[in-house]
């Protein structure tokens, strides 16, 4: 940005005008789709009487889909205007969503799910991994990224909360409206962002730029295991006040993280993190009380904002200088995959093992946390030196 070379020992300025719309219209577009993630399993159960495994691979579809137009980001946003790109598929996406209603079959269904997966991964692409990028000055894009980040959970756990609450009370006819309304709130943020100038550029139709990073694979795997963890959940527990919780564990995770735990580790983050999520998962197991599963809510919440936090940190701090948005949409692609493989678990795993889910959980985050303990110990890293 001119304002770095002009003035270089100026503190740069995070909050401007555009990051706030991004990050507004990114938290609106999250709770849009988020909120028919409850209702959707329920709706095709009760007007196809299909089974839950075969309703939660229908919207499963949607993760698989993301990885689709990847090969073409790059050609995307070097070639055409990015702010025109993200319209539109913002515009399209949100459209789509008005075909639930109409769908005659599941198979048409999955072919909405699909759609919806492919132009959420571009919208992903062209806001997160690059409009937040070039509206920053470069020596807060990493913070940009990460409050972008953010903004994104917030607008998942309460898209949830939302959901889960308005279902038994409306028919799904008006959570598709409610969710089209909200991402239209989105979609209209974008055109009010003031992007600089950028010359198209000549490029290739393939490349895994803006893509996928694989040295950020490792970070990206682990962090997948608590996407797993959080699917599971939103597959297994239908009560507007446990997300509610769950958003407010967030909140506090992001308060430890800038006042408590600013200066700490992130090895120290990780373990915290999951022991809050182990901690959560055993209250959950053990009691059946309501004011038990809120705490156990917020624990979770916290062990997922702390260490997704961390993971996230992670992917965009390993990239290139030029690689930052490909680390960003690797996060994007992974997160969203992990949520929706637990969510297609839970559906197939509970029609006959429905007391085991819990312990499942618990045994994911046993694993990453034995994972990383591993690969982030010195013993590893001297093992790593006398091979080379």
């Amino acid at each position: 940005m001119y304002d770095d070379f002009f003035f270089p020992y100026e503190k740069a300025k995070l909050w401007t005008g555009n990051m706030v719309l991004l990050s507004l219209s990114n938290f609106l577009l999250y709770v849009s789709l988020y909120m028919m993630l409850p209702a959707l399993p329920l709706w095709m159960v009760r007007h196809w009487y299909c089974s839950y495994a075969e309703a939660g691979a229908t919207i499963a579809v949607f993760g698989l889909a993301m990885f689709l137009p990847g090969a073409f980001n790059s050609y995307l946003i070097d070639t055409f205007k990015r702010k025109s790109v993200c319209f539109i598929a913002m515009f399209l996406l949100v459209a789509s969503s008005l075909l639930y209603p109409y769908v005659a079959t599941v198979g048409l269904v999955v072919l909405v799910r699909a759609l919806q997966g492919g132009l959420f991964s571009v919208i992903t692409m062209t806001t997160g991994s690059t409009l937040v990028i070039d509206v920053t000055a470069s020596r807060r894009r990493t913070d940009a990224n990460i409050a972008f980040a953010w903004a994104g959970r917030f607008g998942m756990a309460a898209g949830l909360a939302l959901g889960v609450y308005i279902y038994p009370y409306w028919n799904f006819h008006y959570i598709i409206y409610t969710s089209v309304a909200l991402g239209t709130l989105a979609l209209v943020l974008i055109p009010a962002v003031k992007v600089p100038f950028r010359a198209p550029l000549s490029t290739s139709w393939f490349s895994l730029d803006r893509f996928v990073l694989p040295r950020t694979l490792w970070a990206g795997l682990n962090m997948m295991m608590v996407a797993i963890v959080f699917g599971i959940l939103i597959a297994h527990i239908y009560n507007e006040l446990f997300y509610i919780c769950i958003l407010a564990g967030l909140i506090l995770s992001l308060l430890l993280l800038s006042y408590v735990l600013s200066h700490a580790s992130g090895r120290s983050e990780v373990e915290l993190g999951q022991a809050a999520m182990i901690g959560g998962l055993l209250l959950l197991n053990y009691s059946n009380g309501l004011i038990n599963s809120y705490i156990a809510g917020i624990l979770l919440g916290m062990g997922i904002g702390t260490t997704v936090s961390r993971f996230f940190i992670k992917m965009i701090s390993l990239p290139r200088h030029c690689e930052r948005g490909t680390g960003n949409n690797t996060y994007q692609l992974l997160w969203e995959a992990g949520v929706l493989a637990g969510f297609l678990f839970e559906n197939i795993w509970t029609e006959s093992h429905p007391d085991t889910i819990y312990w499942i959980c618990i045994g994911i985050c046993a694993v990453l946390l034995l994972m990383y303990e591993l690969f982030t110990h010195p013993w590893y890293y001297r093992k790593m030196e006398e091979k080379q």
